[in-house]
């Protein structure tokens, strides 16, 4: 039986084969299918290519995060608007038949309780709603992914590594089973940026926001990166890994994001 340096000392060269190779691994996270219609941007959606047609390395690189970067951006963009809303309407006094719908949507989409204004748990709930920062998202994306090569992602538009819990996602013809599976790379995202809102299992990443939230202006990347428990079974090896690509790819995803935004 290998003895536990060994092991680990196989996990980090595996880890670092894959900052080379591009090939993924799967996340043991869960969640939920549903999703609401509301942080939908059909508009905006993509298809994702066949990556494996661009050479290894920047040129890859590239052409992926040319595809996920504007999603995640969409997305947050949505949250962010939520999240302004409800900072703003908190003190509210009076709360109109519209203002009391949205409340209860935003509620229900992110799993807290929420019978009245008066009731809610705000900061609870605001912990909650927040971004996931693109660098973030993009370098998990790419990790989970093999950016954008993996089976699971080219059959299932799955970059997460995120697990189906119900029996019917393992008779879809011409997916991969024991995965959720979506219509688009725009789906995969909303519902590993909703897991990591809601699932216990993200509770250490939600406070680190939020208490980031607290002292300074931009949240940071690479802290969240560390602050992230419960994704993987490889533990803190996960997150040693993370970390290195997104330091290693952190000015790439930058310069993509940066020029989307000119695009637009």
């Amino acid at each position: 039986m290998p003895s536990q340096l060994m092991r680990t000392s196989a996990v980090f060269a595996f880890l670092i084969s894959l900052l080379f190779t591009g090939v993924s691994f799967a996340s043991t996270s869960t969640s939920s299918s549903h999703i609401l219609q509301a942080y939908s941007f059909k508009s905006t959606s993509t298809p994702l290519p066949d990556l494996k047609r661009y050479p290894s390395g920047t040129q890859r690189k590239k052409a992926f995060l040319n595809v996920i970067v504007p999603i995640i951006d969409n997305v947050n963009n949505k949250i962010m608007r939520d999240r302004e809303w409800l900072t703003a309407q908190r003190k509210a006094q009076h709360w109109g038949s519209a203002d009391l719908k949205k409340l209860r949507e935003i509620c229900q989409y992110y799993g807290v309780t929420c019978t009245s204004p008066k009731k809610v748990n705000w900061d609870s709930l605001l912990t909650r709603v927040d971004i996931i920062p693109t660098h973030f998202v993009a370098t998990q994306a790419a990790t989970e992914s093999g950016w954008g090569t993996s089976k699971l992602a080219q059959q299932n538009n799955n970059l997460f590594g995120m697990r189906c819990g119900s029996q019917s996602c393992n008779n879809v013809p011409g997916k991969t089973k024991g995965y959720a599976a979506y219509p688009d790379i725009e789906g995969s995202v909303i519902a590993y940026m909703r897991n990591l809102n809601t699932h216990r299992a993200y509770n250490s990443l939600r406070s680190s926001r939020a208490q980031q939230r607290m002292t300074q202006q931009q949240l940071d990347s690479r802290q969240l990166i560390t602050d992230l428990k419960g994704y993987s079974e490889l533990g803190s090896s996960y997150n040693k890994y993370l970390t290195e690509m997104f330091d290693s790819n952190k000015k790439l995803i930058t310069q993509v994001q940066l020029q989307s935004k000119q695009d637009s």
